[in-house]
């Protein structure tokens, strides 16, 4: 979770813009656009590591300055030398704006910590420690992995997962069971990369489309609005993605089409007869952030070896064998029809346990 536990994303900005306005005329050989609070810091430097910053963004106006050394002062001209002068002018800021918590993000983490979830704070940011205990939310949470510690164990900035993958690996939890709550785009895409089990945009500032398309599977504009009991809830309900069990004990019916709730859908809605199955995911659907269609055979694995966190874990897989669900709909001529678009006016999924029929409409 990162930018949306303590309100200093315009502190950044408008420290930012001090610094590009105070330099831009030194560095640019023609007329360049200034720093702009909204479209620039969004996309170059929001959540990045403050030298990742410099370099996105002078990039972007075609300047290119030398690394330099790690005790640069501010008036180098270097990209070290530019990130110590935007953290000091950072500092003179928060010194008098101070730093606020956001209501809904307090609650929500109280929430989580009320029935045992562990939760971590990932962030580019070397001041988080400071800017916690003034916003007065340290003790929130179980871990924190930020700027320092991504400099201390050479961990790539945003949108790397490395980050991610660390804090994952102190809470103790496989990233496929962590969520990640992301207000900047590449924290998203950090998220998606890190192959977590649910990555959470929060637009407070409009980029409810750069949010999706970088990788989110869940988009709110305050966390007040993310409803999260039946993802951590133990009734009988919550388990099973949400069905109506209804009379018939036999029948797993899904009424309405949920992106979040689609991966468990897709698991239990498996079919198959002993020797082989296959997931219960659309028909025509492809593997995203949301659907992992797959038919598996018996005793067919694959040993794969892979580099987590800086730690090599070997497991063996069911292999996934070509998809053969490969039926599309569509007018002629026109967009296939998929679960979730905008053509998408009701979606209906019943699982009958004791024939094996799986029946969408």
């Amino acid at each position: 979770m990162d930018g949306v536990v303590t309100d200093t994303a315009d502190v950044h900005a408008a420290a930012w813009k001090d610094l590009f306005d105070e330099v831009l005329p030194d560095l640019a050989v023609t007329p360049t656009p200034s720093f702009d609070t909204a479209v620039d810091y969004r996309r170059y430097v929001d959540g990045r590591s403050r030298e990742d910053g410099v370099r996105a963004f002078l990039a972007s106006r075609e300047i290119e300055l030398p690394e330099g050394e790690a005790d640069d002062p501010g008036d180098h001209r270097t990209v070290r030398g530019l990130a110590a002068r935007k953290q000091r002018l950072f500092n003179e800021r928060i010194a008098v704006t101070g730093a606020m918590a956001f209501p809904s993000s307090v609650a929500l983490l109280r929430r989580l910590r009320a029935v045992g979830l562990p939760t971590g704070l990932v962030t580019s940011s070397r001041n988080s420690r400071a800017v916690l205990e003034a916003a007065g939310v340290s003790d929130l949470f179980d871990v924190q992995v930020d700027g320092r510690d991504a400099l201390r164990l050479s961990l790539q900035g945003k949108p790397d997962p490395s980050m991610f993958l660390e804090a994952a690996h102190r809470l103790g939890v496989d990233p496929a069971h962590c969520v990640v709550v992301e207000d900047a785009v590449a924290g998203v895409r950090a998220g998606a990369a890190g192959g977590f089990g649910l990555v959470v945009g929060v637009d407070r500032t409009g980029n409810r489309a750069e949010l999706l398309a970088g990788g989110a599977q869940i988009v709110v504009e305050d966390l007040a609005g993310l409803a999260f009991d039946t993802a951590i809830a133990d009734s009988s309900e919550d388990w099973c993605g949400d069905a109506s069990l209804g009379a018939d004990a036999w029948l797993l019916t899904y009424d309405g089409f949920d992106p979040a709730l689609e991966g468990t859908r897709e698991a239990l809605c498996t079919l198959g007869n002993g020797y082989w199955a296959t997931r219960g995911s659309s028909p025509g659907s492809t593997a995203d952030g949301v659907h992992y269609p797959g038919t598996y055979l018996a005793g067919v694995y694959n040993r794969l070896t892979s580099d987590i966190g800086g730690r090599v874990v070997e497991n063996e897989h069911l292999v996934n064998v070509p998809d053969w669900t490969s039926l599309t709909l569509g007018p002629a001529g026109g967009t296939e029809y998929s679960p979730g678009s905008a053509e998408m006016v009701s979606h209906h999924q019943e699982l009958d346990l004791r024939r094996g029929v799986l029946t969408r409409v």
